[in-house]
């Protein structure tokens, strides 16, 4: 899976992510190991963290993740011609697709229904026409305003998409929550870092810290404490196609436009693939119909940062910040 960089690069300190070398790194505080992996993943540097006093645990359950996220990243990426994704949007139908991408596409479908469409796979037609430099967006926007992620069909034998669609939004989430899955079966606590997307459980100490960078200038817009869950950014400022940023690679359904009133979301969820998609659906919804949004539902949490310099806190945001 290609680095899709549609999120702040989120750090961790106090023991969570480690500074972006390739390895393993093993920490002893008292009776208590970590044990920390950073490799090469999805196009982005990815980090297993475990947390136990049986070390050798801990290195089995850093591989279990990693081989764990590294099967899912090749069904859900939409970048290679022979997967699954580029063939069904080759062809608009898939047979006997992988149980996964069935399972995935089901709980988009979920998505898409809870957040009254504006989370939608099929926005794809614009990103690719930006991306390729070829095809004319005004025309992609056109396809992408008269299709919605209704169209798509998804049963156990056969998938169908008349429109190409993406996983972009949610897939980086999937995996992560995919590895600690897989990463729990071995230790009582740890964290799985991709490119932004960030899952952590057992930190019943406060030992995870996950830290939201400000796009307006170096260092962090705020600093989270973070016991269990996910946390995931949306935001303007990675992939964009002109100066101003007025067309990136979010894309409103509905519309084909990028919105230009955030420059980031940031949304804590009980898992990253909640916390990836509610962060996109966040941003491309107007701000009050956003900050509803995450009032409504138990479990979320969000922090908007606005071009014009301004932020806005919804859920539970404020108990979670740490104090700076």
């Amino acid at each position: 899976m290609r680095e899709l960089d549609r999120r702040s690069f989120l750090t961790a300190a106090g023991g969570a992510v480690g500074a972006g070398l390739l390895g393993r790194t093993f920490l002893v505080r008292g009776e208590v190991t970590e044990v920390r992996s950073t490799r090469l993943m999805m196009g982005s540097l990815v980090t297993v963290t475990a947390v136990t006093r049986d070390p050798d645990r801990a290195e089995l359950g850093v591989e279990r993740a990693f081989e764990t996220m590294s099967g899912l990243e090749s069904v859900f990426t939409r970048h290679d011609p022979d997967g699954e994704v580029a063939r069904l949007n080759g062809a608009g139908v898939l047979v006997d697709p992988s149980p996964e991408l069935v399972a995935l596409l089901r709980r988009c479908r979920t998505l898409y229904d809870r957040t009254d469409g504006a989370f939608d796979p099929t926005v794809l037609p614009v990103l690719s026409a930006f991306e390729s430099g070829r095809d004319r967006p005004r025309d992609a926007r056109h396809r992408v305003a008269d299709a919605t992620f209704d169209s798509v069909a998804v049963s156990d034998s056969e998938l169908r998409a008349p429109t190409p669609i993406t996983l972009d939004g949610v897939a980086k989430g999937a995996v992560v929550d995919a590895g600690v899955a897989a990463l729990r079966d071995w230790v009582d606590a740890g964290l799985v870092e991709a490119g932004g997307d960030v899952r952590a459980f057992g930190g019943t100490d406060g030992r995870w810290r996950v830290g939201v960078e400000d796009p307006r200038e170096d260092g962090l817009a705020a600093t989270l404490r973070l016991g269990s869950g996910g946390v995931a950014t949306s935001g303007d400022y990675r992939i964009y196609y002109d100066e101003d940023r007025t067309s990136h690679h979010i894309v409103t359904p509905g519309t084909g436009r990028s919105p230009t009133e955030d420059t980031s979301v940031t949304v804590v969820a009980p898992d990253a693939e909640t916390a990836d998609a509610y962060s996109t659906a966040a941003f491309v919804m107007e701000n009050d119909r956003a900050s509803s949004f995450v009032e409504a539902r138990d479990g979320l949490s969000a922090l908007f940062l606005t071009r014009d310099g301004g932020r806005r806190a919804a859920g539970g945001w404020t108990d979670l910040q740490v104090d700076r």
